[in-house]
C-alpha cells in the first residue's frame, strides 16, 4: 500500500492518461451526461484555502477541473483522500462543501461535487462524516483501474 500522497499522484495520472478510468469516474457523478475534457494545465493537488469566516487553513487533496466541449462551462470535483489509518480533523468533512462553494469564482467553475475516496472499512467507520460528501468511492473499486489502491 502506498502512502496518501503517492495515491493522490497515481489517481491524477490515471485520470489524465486513462479515458476508461475518467469515463468510469465521471459516470458516478452528476456530470455523467456532459461531454467533458479534463483540464490538465492547472494545479490539481493540495489546493490550500484560508476560510474567510475563521481564518483557518485547509486543503483539498485533489481538484479535478473539467471543461464542457459544447459550451465551455467548467465543472469541478473536489476529492478528499483518506487512507485506512486516516483521521478527520475537526469539522473537516463539513467544511469541504463551503470550501468548494467559495472556490467557484477563483477556479471559474459553474458547478461542483465533493467526493471522498477511502477504503470501505474507513467509509463504514465514519458514517456521519461520509454523509457530508456527495459521493464516497472505495479504494477497492478504484483498484480495478489502479492496483496500488488495493486494500487488504
Amino acid at each position: 500500500m502506498k502512502n496518501e500522497l503517492d495515491l493522490d499522484h497515481l489517481f491524477w495520472k490515471e485520470m489524465r492518461d486513462n479515458p476508461a478510468f475518467r469515463t468510469w469516474f465521471l459516470g458516478l457523478t452528476k456530470f455523467s451526461e456532459h461531454a467533458l475534457d479534463l483540464v490538465t494545465d492547472e494545479k490539481w493537488h493540495q489546493r490550500w484555502y484560508t476560510d474567510p469566516l475563521n481564518g483557518k487553513d485547509s486543503e483539498t487533496d485533489i481538484v479535478l477541473l473539467f471543461k464542457d466541449r459544447g459550451n465551455g462551462d467548467r465543472y469541478a470535483i473536489h476529492i478528499e483522500n483518506k487512507p485506512a489509518h486516516g483521521k478527520w480533523e475537526p469539522n473537516q468533512a463539513e467544511n469541504y462543501r463551503r470550501r468548494a462553494t467559495n472556490r467557484k469564482m477563483k477556479l471559474r467553475y459553474v458547478d461542483f461535487q465533493i467526493v471522498l475516496i477511502a477504503p470501505t472499512s474507513f467509509i463504514e467507520r465514519w458514517p456521519r462524516e461520509v454523509q457530508q460528501f456527495d459521493i464516497a468511492i472505495s479504494y477497492e473499486d478504484i483498484s480495478t483501474f489502479i492496483p496500488e489502491f488495493k486494500y487488504d
